[in-house]
């Protein structure tokens, strides 16, 4: 039987599709290239301007439905209803397509949450990325998505988690080298050299070496950790070898391998010094925090809290106080690093009961974290 249109009659007045440029005269030619070519018309199935076309056209009832489904959050669900807006596509059609809007918009969401965290994650905000990367699991348990969140487990100290993440990543792709470097790492943490050593020793690049050089430093090796991390050209090599010049005393060699524009690890090597070279260290914090102020401010929160510090080390509580501050202002959320410091600067001053106050919060949020 031939369906009639619910315009009766062929509209003078056309709507484009934004992404297809195909134009339609009707309701029931617009849900059929919804229907077959939904991926592109994504933006426009439930626009204001597919709306207003279809009151012009003189479907005013339907008009109104279609903004009703633009409120709707699914995407699935939104376009279904769309597409069910008048009797114009059976059950089985609709059906057969239910699944695959399903099946893409997990997919849509999964990138989404992933991506979040990562973005989270390469800010140094492990801690927010951790619910994000559980619930894109929820969608797909991708080896990237395992070892990412294996990677925010790591860096917030939760090894025995961080573990079974890499281990699950491994196990959907056994080969990925990187996935397997990334697990050799957190094996290093927690001192287990034997199985790390045979994870790394199936690769020959940068970042090898540098594992190599990391768990030799553990050892307190330090001879065969300088001599690994000088092959690597790894990006984490040349600070690692500058902490070890610091932890065994040869402060002018860590500062001799070091870029004179690289202010944050050049204020470390003279905060090592101890009380004579803060002066020194203080400098180049600052030189630091503007480089970073120019630069979009995204280390902002860290180096604050770290210039707090060494006014704190060098018993300058007013100057200390205004940093930490500065530091809690920066990020959307203090991390336990500047809580902690604001604790420690709280205590300097003898203000016993706000620093005892800070230190609870501080420790049932590394609990919660820890549980997490």
């Amino acid at each position: 039987m031939l369906q009639l249109l619910t315009s009766q009659k062929i509209s003078d007045i056309p709507f484009t599709f934004k992404e297809t440029g195909i134009r339609v005269y009707s309701i029931e030619q617009a849900l059929f290239h919804v229907y077959y070519r939904w991926r592109e018309t994504v933006d426009d199935f439930v626009s204001i301007e597919m709306s207003t076309w279809v009151a012009e056209i003189g479907l005013v009832q339907i008009a109104t439905k279609i903004k009703s489904i633009a409120e709707v959050e699914s995407f699935t669900k939104r376009m279904l209803a769309f597409l069910n807006i008048i009797n114009y596509f059976n059950e089985e059609e609709l059906s057969s397509l239910k699944s695959e809007l399903i099946t893409w918009e997990n997919r849509v969401e999964w990138e989404r949450l992933k991506d979040q965290a990562d973005h989270l994650v390469s800010r140094g905000e492990s801690a927010k990325a951790i619910p994000l990367y559980t619930k894109a699991l929820r969608y797909s348990q991708t080896a990237a998505t395992l070892n990412n969140t294996g990677v925010a487990y790591m860096r917030l100290g939760n090894y025995e988690k961080a573990v079974a993440m890499f281990k699950q990543a491994l196990a959907h792709e056994p080969d990925n080298e990187t996935i397997m470097l990334t697990y050799a790492e957190c094996l290093v943490h927690i001192g287990d050299y034997k199985l790390a050593t045979q994870l790394f020793a199936v690769s020959k690049s940068s970042e090898a070496n540098y594992l190599r050089g990391f768990m030799a430093h553990m050892q307190n090796d330090y001879q065969a950790a300088l001599k690994w991390l000088e092959s690597s050209l790894d990006s984490r090599a040349l600070h690692k070898r500058v902490d070890i010049y610091v932890e065994i005393g040869q402060l002018e060699n860590a500062l001799a391998i070091l870029s004179s524009n690289d202010h944050e690890k050049i204020s470390e090597v003279y905060a090592a010094h101890g009380h004579a070279r803060m002066p020194d260290a203080i400098n180049h914090i600052k030189k630091a925090i503007e480089q970073d102020q120019n630069t979009g401010g995204s280390n902002a929160a860290r180096l604050w809290t770290k210039l707090a510090k060494y006014y704190r080390t060098d018993y300058d509580w007013q100057r200390a106080a205004e940093a930490i501050e500065n530091a809690i202002k920066a990020g959307v959320a203090a991390s336990s690093a500047t809580l902690l410091e604001y604790a420690s600067i709280k205590k300097g001053q003898g203000r016993n009961r706000e620093y005892q106050a800070i230190l609870k919060s501080v420790l049932e949020g590394l609990k919660e974290q820890y549980r997490t």
